[in-house]
């Protein structure tokens, strides 16, 4: 049996990867058809769920260390890898992203419009640039896990989004978005992330680090910033309410502090 998880929360499983796009989008066309999703997007959720096989619904245990490794240009192959195929294998709605849609700056409706083919070329360059910002979690020497951790000047969807404004852009880094393997959930992979988050930005000479968890959620799709109690338990202070998000931000130095 393998399966995905429709944004709405709905899981939809089907006998075989082979069945799984046409029982996803018919589910789609059932419960969603007031989206009026293109048919190039239909498409590329298809390919989505054929390149991942779907998820099988098992849980892997690591059995060894987590080993995190910033982001860098040697990461690269291994980088795309993870997002073509195991990273969204439970949520092929956005597989098309590549982590890349905070780093846009472009209205969200042409955000929406890009092919996959186009973030995956543009992240892939961005990274070959070394302007790629984050820490990825290996485990038997797979990729299990991502979080990206980067200069909040570098995330102008930041500047679009009400209550997410920054008062030290420059001097901020930022939380944005964690993508964790559906086989290796539940083993504190995304805290192991947040420590590793805020030590590269640290030793990179940043004074705060913000991030935006939401205040629920009720789908694991829906916590990609990341849980509040999560950033409590790693000293974080709220600093504001933004809609359906808590902002919450830690002093990186000494010099650190809250305004």
């Amino acid at each position: 049996m393998r399966c995905v998880t429709c944004l709405c929360g709905l899981r939809v499983e089907a006998d075989d990867s082979a069945a799984l796009d046409g029982a996803f989008l018919a589910h789609t066309d059932d419960q969603h058809g007031d989206l009026k999703v293109p048919d190039w997007r239909r498409q590329e959720l298809v390919e989505a769920i054929r390149r991942s096989g779907g998820w099988d619904g098992e849980r892997e245990t690591i059995e060894g260390p987590i080993e995190l490794r910033p982001l860098t240009p040697a990461l690269k192959d291994e980088y795309i890898a993870y997002f073509d195929g195991p990273a969204f294998a439970d949520n092929p709605v956005w597989a098309q992203c590549y982590c890349l849609s905070y780093h846009q700056d472009m209205p969200q409706s042409t955000i929406d419009s890009r092919r996959s083919e186009q973030n995956r070329a543009d992240r892939a360059a961005q990274i070959e640039r070394g302007e790629a910002s984050g820490v990825m979690a290996f485990a038997g020497g797979r990729v299990v896990g991502w979080c990206n951790a980067s200069p909040r000047a570098s995330l102008p969807l930041l500047d679009r989004t009400p209550g997410f404004e920054s008062d030290d852009p420059e001097h901020t880094g930022a939380i944005v978005c964690y993508v964790i393997a559906p086989r290796y959930r539940g083993q504190g992979i995304a805290r192991r992330l947040l420590e590793g988050a805020t030590d590269m930005l640290r030793v990179r000479g940043f004074r705060w680090l913000d991030a935006y968890p939401p205040k629920a959620a009720p789908t694991p799709a829906a916590s990609y910033h990341g849980r509040l109690d999560m950033y409590v338990d790693a000293g974080f202070q709220r600093v504001r309410e933004a809609g359906r998000h808590i902002v919450v931000r830690k002093a990186l130095s000494e010099g650190g502090s809250y305004r």
